[in-house]
């Protein structure tokens, strides 16, 4: 018995050992892969309604470019309405008793309606609508918030001009009380306003309650009663007009909440946007009616401790061990230095992350033990992506062409470039992928060298030994480029990323991240399935 057990403990040593057994050959197929964190069903949150009309729960987003359609009892998606049909980059929706949905194009500048046989009208009214709502008569009102500055009365048939009524209000997702002034969040000052829209250009707008923080929503249920959305504190709230600020909290969540609205029931729906959550208040409790995880994962980092960050525009998690996140970080529209503000990659730089957002036009150094800030960059011409280069941190510069050293801007390594992407850096060579033209650059003291072309949009990268692993999303692959030679080979496949991109923003969308953890393991995000998968060496 004992000569058996020898012989199977040399056999082990021999074939079944980690520490001899040899790598798994490439090309790695997705289905090798394991999962980090979850996917959701939704691709971020932004506004929602109930539709009087089929009492579903309408979700608008933005960067997912589509409204999704849920059934209100257990939040299962029921449609989705994306530019198929006419929709482009949604940020909010609003429908009507005739079965018209409505919505707003904050990064176009459009507001849409959806007739219930499939006709679609847009208007241009200006960057930046965002809000949007119909009065009891009829009358349809959005605003304008971040990419510019205009409260507006619209033609519900969006044909006639529309007509400014204030150049000076920066309010959010508002609703008409049952004195029929016009009820809104001040987003910045944590008020809200009554609005008289009768009252002539400019409108009149009075303070009518304070202490709300962030606030993005503003809603009343059929007993006359306002609630409104504490943005940051992740709080939906029942709003106290005595004064002394007395809100009565009925949702409390450690993330963000977007908006908010009731049903003909007066049950709450609220959507957090950071975590892919639709929740539900009513008489029985809370209720959270989809599952939070990733709906636009982006960039992907590994700290030294094995932590797998990844961001997705307006929050970042971190795993440890599990499906489950360690950590999570959310922007909550802090000033600059203040905390999180957003990334869309990231880069791990010992144990502190280098962020960059196209969105809040941000380059970040920031430590995601404490939430500490080192550095924070908002000058920049549309940064792509961020890396550490040397002693230098470095970002792509999507206006300019470019690829720079953020504290200094007219240091330039490399430039000529038509949308600078991809990044990674050994300390002394950086580099630089060109999503339009498909060209990887290598850049050192002696200049920018062409390592190779002919890569299909390529997107996120990272050193992996004497190679560089390029995700190149239209071939739903990672590509292996050989530093010495250039030569191409497949070291993933199986991926399925999305093509779909909401008008006007980054014409590559989310960036497919990709890194090495310190077992080797290779890390990919794929938001066409809103997944990130490591696969083991």
């Amino acid at each position: 018995m004992r000569t058996r057990i020898a012989f199977m403990a040399a056999l082990m040593l021999l074939v079944g050992s980690p520490a001899l057994a040899t790598e798994r050959p490439e090309p790695f197929h997705v289905g090798q892969a394991q999962q980090v964190g979850r996917a959701a069903t939704t691709n971020s949150m932004n506004g929602l309604y109930v539709s009087p009309v089929d009492g579903n729960v309408y979700i608008a987003t933005v960067f997912g470019d589509e409204i999704t359609v849920h059934d209100p009892e257990t939040g299962a998606v029921l449609d989705r309405i994306g530019p198929e049909r006419g929709v482009h980059g949604p940020d909010d929706v609003f429908i009507d008793y005739d079965g018209n949905v409505y919505w707003t194009e904050i990064l176009t500048g459009h507001v849409g309606k959806l007739e219930p046989d499939g006709t679609v009208t847009r208007q241009f009214v200006g960057p930046g609508v965002n809000p949007i709502t119909m009065s009891d008569d009829g009358r349809l009102f959005t605003s304008q918030l971040f990419l510019g500055v205009g409260f507006w009365e619209l033609d519900p048939d969006l044909v006639a001009p529309p007509t400014l009524l204030s150049d000076s209000l920066f309010i959010n997702s508002f609703d008409f009380g049952p004195d029929g002034f016009l009820y809104a969040p001040s987003f910045f000052t944590g008020e809200i306003l009554q609005i008289d829209v009768d009252s002539g250009f400019p409108v009149t707008a009075n303070v009518v309650a304070g202490g709300l923080g962030v606030t993005s929503a503003a809603k009343f249920n059929s007993a006359g009663e306002l609630h409104a959305v504490n943005l940051a504190a992740g709080q939906v709230v029942k709003v106290d007009f005595s004064g002394a600020n007395a809100h009565e909290v009925l949702l409390d969540i450690p993330g963000t909440i977007d908006n908010m609205a009731f049903d003909i029931s007066d049950r709450i729906f609220a959507a957090a946007g950071g975590d892919n959550v639709l929740w539900r208040i009513d008489r029985r409790g809370i209720t959270g009616l989809t599952r939070e995880g990733f709906g636009l994962p982006g960039g992907v980092a590994v700290s030294p401790n094995g932590t797998v960050w990844v961001p997705e525009v307006f929050s970042m998690k971190g795993f440890a061990t599990n499906r489950r996140p360690s950590a999570a970080w959310y922007d909550v529209s802090l000033p600059p230095g203040a905390g999180f503000a957003g990334a869309t990659t990231v880069h791990a730089d010992g144990h502190q992350l280098i962020l960059a957002t196209g969105v809040g036009n941000a380059v970040q150094v920031f430590d995601p033990a404490t939430g500490a800030v080192s550095l924070d960059v908002r000058t920049l011409g549309g940064p792509t992506n961020a890396i550490r280069h040397g002693s230098k941190v470095v970002a792509g510069q999507i206006f300019f062409g470019n690829v720079v050293n953020v504290e200094d801007p007219t240091d330039v390594l490399i430039d000529g470039l038509a949308v600078p992407l991809g990044l990674a850096s050994d300390g002394a060579t950086l580099y630089v992928g060109d999503w339009a033209l498909g060209n990887i650059w290598a850049v050192d003291a002696g200049g920018a060298t062409l390592l190779t072309s002919g890569l299909v949009l390529p997107e996120g990268m990272t050193l992996d030994g004497d190679r560089l692993l390029v995700v190149e999303p239209p071939l739903g692959q990672v590509t292996a480029i050989d530093l010495a030679t250039g030569a191409a080979s497949p070291a993933i496949t199986g991926l399925d990323y999305s093509d779909r991109v909401p008008d006007n923003f980054f014409p590559f969308g989310m960036m497919a991240g990709i890194d090495i953890g310190p077992n080797g393991s290779i890390y990919v995000a794929d938001d066409g399935v809103n997944k990130v998968y490591e696969f083991r060496r």
